[in-house]
């Protein structure tokens, strides 16, 4: 272990955490800079060349990423998302009971495939103006949608950056997800849907009968299909890289596959090359991703993992380290990004599962639930709450501020948490 240049690396990885956190910085460059800084002095001490610190990327999880983003913009371009809340109010038949259902378990599944920025940023405004037609308040609707989504990070390995990170490195194929996530995903879910419509809903005031009928004959989820040809082609070839993300155990490559026919196919709709539409990809995130990669690798260099290895984890029963690390991470992920701690976490667990033999379903299990039911501890622990709460103060939502979405979203992170900490008692007694 070579200490000094641990405490070094430490240093630098907690400025790229800080620098992603600050509004306003340029964590982009502060990481690219921090990256080269600490992998170079790594390189002189131990030195290693430029290929090895290459390695320690995962590719595989960066393509993942790269892929889906590019699906998810074609898919905004279609407009599908914006087609599917306007046919959920249609078919709820202007209930708010049912809207609330049918449009948190949509917001569920979308986020379980599309980020959950996107989700956000397309389906929060059309909830707005629905409200805002029906002459009712849209706020409860917001929250159920934002709590929700963190509840869709769970149920595939592809639905965000850090499952798609986690799952690379421990090769978590779809099927696991569907063997220990789902059923404990959707029970949470209509938990979740139930304590929003029994605790929330309840007290908001009824839509009015001729109102609700008006709007009703005024909506038409068709006026949101520009082409229709592109529109059900897009939508089912992204229903079919869903189905193929489950039967196929090779992520990185259905996702790339996908997403480049998508391309060509709409190359003649929207006149948009290649070119043009990597120009839309959050190359910052990537970057990020990858400044993260390389300094985890330095810190890994360095002696990281060396000071697991001397701590008698052995002593410790298996139950208690699962249900530490889901109390912890759970509370890290709510103040600090996802990413990070799933970064300096991940070696943690490989030494955990590989060196002390420990059950890896359990901890796996406790590892990803925390890192995405957390984020709801504090507004700032996720970006989809953010942006909901900035879609409400843009749009005038009169009862989404701050101080709700904080005082409700932390009570449900409690709630879920609690509920994971049930599910995985029951994990380990049945292992």
């Amino acid at each position: 272990m070579n200490l000094p240049l641990l405490i070094f690396l430490f240093v630098l990885f907690i400025v790229i955490i800080v620098s992603y956190s600050i509004k306003g910085v340029d964590f982009v460059a502060i990481s690219l800079f921090c990256m080269f800084l600490g992998a170079t002095i790594t390189g002189i001490q131990q030195g290693i060349g430029i290929e090895n610190f290459i390695l320690d990327v995962e590719w595989e999880a960066i393509l993942i990423i790269l892929s889906m983003s590019i699906i998810t913009k074609i898919a905004q371009d279609s407009n599908i998302l914006e087609y599917v809340a306007v046919k959920l109010f249609k078919i709820s038949k202007g209930d708010r009971r049912i809207f609330l259902y049918l449009l948190c378990t949509i917001t569920t599944i979308l986020a379980a495939v599309i980020s959950d920025v996107v989700v956000v940023l397309i389906l929060a405004p059309v909830v707005v103006r629905l409200c805002h037609f029906l002459k009712i308040r849209a706020g409860t609707y917001l929250l159920g949608m934002t709590i929700c989504i963190n509840i869709g990070s769970i149920i595939t390995p592809f639905s965000s950056g850090e499952n798609i990170i986690i799952s690379t490195a421990f090769k978590l194929d779809t099927f696991y997800f569907v063997q220990y996530y789902w059923i404990f995903s959707f029970l949470l879910l209509f938990l979740t849907i139930f304590l929003i419509d029994r605790f929330l809903l309840s007290k908001e005031p009824n839509i009015d009968e001729q109102t609700k009928n008006f709007v009703l004959e005024l909506v038409d989820a068709k006026v949101m299909i520009k082409n229709k040809k592109m529109f059900y082609f897009n939508s089912f070839a992204i229903i079919l890289t869903i189905v193929l993300f489950i039967i196929l155990p090779v992520l990185y490559l259905t996702a790339i596959i996908a997403a480049l026919i998508l391309v060509l196919v709409n190359r003649s709709y929207t006149k948009k090359p290649m070119g043009e539409l990597l120009k839309d990809i959050e190359w910052e995130i990537i970057f990020f991703f990858i400044s993260l990669y390389i300094i985890i690798g330095s810190l890994l260099r360095a002696g990281f993992t060396d000071i697991f290895t001397i701590i008698p984890f052995e002593l410790l029963d298996p139950i208690l380290i699962a249900f530490i690390l889901l109390i912890l991470v759970s509370l890290i992920s709510g103040f600090v990004a996802n990413t990070p701690t799933a970064l300096i976490f991940i070696p943690i667990l490989q030494t955990l599962i590989n060196t002390f033999d420990f059950p890896s379903v359990p901890l796996l299990f406790a590892f990803i639930v925390a890192i995405n039911l957390g984020g709801n501890l504090i507004p700032q622990g996720a970006a989809a709450d953010l942006m909901t709460l900035k879609v409400a103060q843009d749009n005038g939502v009169e009862n989404l501020g701050y101080k709700r979405l904080l005082k409700t979203g932390a009570t449900f992170a409690i709630i879920h948490i609690l509920s994971a900490m049930g599910f995985l008692f029951i994990l380990l007694l049945f292992p």
